[in-house]
Order: structure tokens, then sequence, then C-alpha cells
């Protein structure tokens, strides 16, 4: 809970920043990009946390491996490490994320069906959940050949149950 709330403070603020040189897009994928780094690469998640080495051999690192990104953004990815905030670079990410979709008029949905729908089938199901919720769709498709046929819908919170198994399993109980 603590994480969130400081993956949220940070990332209003590095959105904020983001927004006003209009980079948005860029400073995004600098972070996640970092994230990824950080969450894969024993070596550098030790490096950037051990409390022995001095903040600016980890700066000139970072300056480093991201050495195609723009002051701007080497600034803020500084300002997270100064604040000793690295390890909660993943709710940072995921935070930034959440304002960038909710600013976007963005919705996360992912749908489950037991084979991989045609390209023609996803535009549809995009189109119709544009209709109902009068926002732009982030389509993720998982493919769960448990359901046996139809789908399941989960946007947020709610989930739409449409699948075989569900219906069968509510035939047995009956």
């Amino acid at each position: 809970m603590i994480d969130n709330q400081v993956g949220r403070r940070y990332a209003e603020a590095i959105y904020e920043i983001a927004e006003s040189t209009d980079k948005v897009k860029p400073i995004y994928e600098k972070l996640n990009a970092l994230m990824e780094l950080y969450k894969n690469d024993n070596e550098f998640k030790t490096f950037i946390t051990h409390p022995l080495i001095e903040e600016d051999e980890k700066k000139k690192v970072l300056s480093s491996i991201f050495k195609d990104s723009d002051e701007g953004t080497l600034n803020i990815m500084f300002y997270i490490l100064d604040k000793k905030r690295m390890e909660n670079i993943r709710n940072i990410v995921a935070e930034y994320l959440k304002i960038y979709y909710e600013k976007n008029q963005i919705l996360d949905v992912e749908a489950t069906f037991a084979v991989e729908p045609s390209e023609l089938q996803k535009q549809k199901l995009i189109e119709k959940l544009m209709k109902k919720t009068g926002k732009k769709i982030n389509l993720e498709v998982k493919i769960d050949k448990a359901i046996i046929g139809g789908g399941i819908i989960k946007i947020g919170d709610q989930v739409t149950d449409g699948s075989i198994r569900k219906e069968l399993n509510s035939l047995r109980k009956k």
C-alpha cells in the first residue's frame, strides 16, 4: 500500500514534468527500460542499491547505459536514485502508465479465449468495447484451452465470463 502511494506521488511529479516538456512517451520508455534492467539484472540491482558505492559512480553508470537519453530524462532517473526510490521503480512506472491511461481515456482490457481470435474478431471486440465504455481500448489477448470455448473479458475489476467451462460448471451445479 505504501509502495503504491510512493509510486503514485513520484509518477505524478514525473508525469507533470514529462507533459510540460512534451516527452510523455520517451520518458515512459526510458523508465520502463530502467525498471526492466533493475528487475532482471541482479548485478545492476546490487550495484545501484549498494550503500557503499558513491552516488556519482552510480550516476556515471546510469549515464553510460542510457547515453541516448536527454538530460531531463537522466535527471529524473538521478532524482529517483538520489531519493533512494529505485526499489519503487516498478510502482512508479505502473502508476505513470495509469496516469497516462486516465488522461488519454484508455482502458486496459484482458480477453481470454480458447483459441487465438482473428484480427477482424479482435477489431470488432475493440469497437464494441469502445462503444460501450466511450474510451480507447488497449486489448491484451490470452489463450487458455481450459475454457473450452467462448471468452472471458476483464476490464479493471469487472469480469464477464462467457466461457463454455463456466456454463458447464453452472449446469453441473443445477
